[in-house]
This record gives structure tokens, sequence and C-alpha cells, in this order.
């Protein structure tokens, strides 16, 4: 029987336990098209873990699975309809109690595991690292298997795109709304600055795209979502197989 899903262990069951890594994924629940789910972000960073931590407990690591969190910053989509947002600083808190939690229990390693384009969490590492004895580290999950994902999807995108939308087939197919997707349009920047990418604004979603999708979903497959959620897992689950292995000595992470 698997021990490392905290959400299925019994107090009974884990007092004898010991873990290394505990990983905390982070999703959203935001408009993902007309197509997609609410809860597609979190469904994905959740899958993404809990297959790596399977892998990485059957070779020994010591890893415990944090519930996933539902929310993240959405501020700037607010303008879709149900889309429910944190604050950063509202999130940041959460988190870093999140981290004090498994600071008291005597984990030494903790992994974020992101899987929304609207966190940014490297801020809040920063401000962390010099308040906790965890060592914290950072994943956004969908940039895990790169290679592979430039290999597996035709059109690139970003939001109810082509990997969002195979992902989603795999994982809950019956949820998906295929006659529903559009073609994944936006808007393109009036400024040159933003068209070339050195000036940033945080994109009201509702001018950028009609329907919340970036990205056209129109080839998209559940054999695609599939062979790229299974390659994610296996680097991820890798990584925590080596994280958990790890000795934290006093040049940790580098080496003497």
């Amino acid at each position: 029987m698997p021990n490392y899903r905290l959400t299925d262990l019994t107090y009974g069951g884990a007092l004898d336990l010991e873990f290394e890594v505990a990983l905390l994924p982070v999703g959203a629940t935001e408009a993902h098209g007309k197509h997609l789910p609410y809860a597609t972000d979190t469904w994905q960073v959740e899958a993404v873990a809990d297959r790596a931590c399977a892998l990485a407990e059957a070779q020994g690591a010591r890893v415990l699975l944090l519930p996933a969190m539902p929310f993240g910053v959405n501020e700037n989509t607010l303008g879709f309809p149900w889309t429910v947002s944190l604050r950063p600083s509202t999130l940041f808190t959460v988190i870093m109690d999140v981290v004090s939690s498994m600071e008291e229990h005597g984990i030494p390693k903790f992994v974020l595991l992101n899987g929304h384009g609207g966190n940014e969490f490297k801020p809040l590492l920063r401000e962390l690292c010099r308040q906790t004895s965890v060592h914290l580290f950072l994943v956004d999950w969908w940039m895990v298997a790169s290679e592979a994902r430039a290999a597996i999807f035709e059109a690139a995108g970003e939001h109810a795109d082509e990997m969002e939308t195979s992902l989603l087939m795999h994982l809950r197919g019956d949820l998906v709304e295929l006659g529903s997707m559009g073609p994944g349009a936006t808007r393109a920047p009036r400024l040159q600055a933003m068209r070339e990418g050195w000036a940033w604004i945080a994109r009201p979603w509702h001018l950028l795209t009609e329907d919340s999708g970036v990205g056209d979903p129109a080839k998209s497959s559940a054999e695609k979502g599939e062979r790229f959620l299974s390659a994610s897992a296996e680097k991820l689950g890798a990584f925590l197989t080596e994280l958990s292995a790890a000795a934290v000595d006093s040049t940790f992470p580098y080496g003497p």
C-alpha cells in the first residue's frame, strides 16, 4: 500500500513513518476555454505529482505528497465568471504556514510544484530562504519535460491549448466538451515594446481572448496527454528520488 499520500494516511499508520521530502502541488480555479473544467490546472498538477511520488517511492524515496491547493493568483483573469483568486500576499502566507508546519514535523526538504502560470513563487522563496531551515525547491511542472512537450504537441499555446486539452482528455475525458472548443485566438498588443516582449503587463485576460483560451486545441488527443504526463512524471520522480537520497550538509545542494 502506498505511503506517500498524506490524504490517505491514518494517524496510526503515520506514526512510524519518516519523510525526507514534502511536495505541495498548487493549482488554480479559473476558466479554461469553453471546453475544459475550471479545475484543469489543479487536476493536472495533482496527477503529475501523484504519479511522480509513486515512482519515487518505488525507488525507495521517502516523499510525502500534500493535498493539492486548488486556488492560485488569478487577479487578471477575474473578468471571466466564477474564477477564484487569491492575492499574492495571501497565497504566500498560506505557503509559508504550510512550510512552517512541515518544519515542525522535521521535514528537511520541500518542493513547491506549481501548476498555474499566474503563481509567481520565486519572490516567496527568496523571502523564506532565511526564515526556515527547510530547503525549498520550486518546479513549474509543465517545464519538467520541455523537450517531450515540443516533440508531442504541434500547436504552441499557454491556456486551454493543445497541451492542456490533451491532458484533460486523458485524465477526465468525460468532462471535456470537444464541441465547444474555440481556436484560442488572441488580440495582438498595440504597443511595439509589448510585441517585442520587453515591456510587460499583467494581461487583462478578458481583453486578450474572448473565451479565455490561448492556443489552438484542435489537434489534441488523450494519447498525447498520456505521453506528456508520463514523460513529466518520470523526470519529476527521478528528481524526487535523488533529492530524498541527498545528504543535507553545509554545502547542500552544491558539491563540497
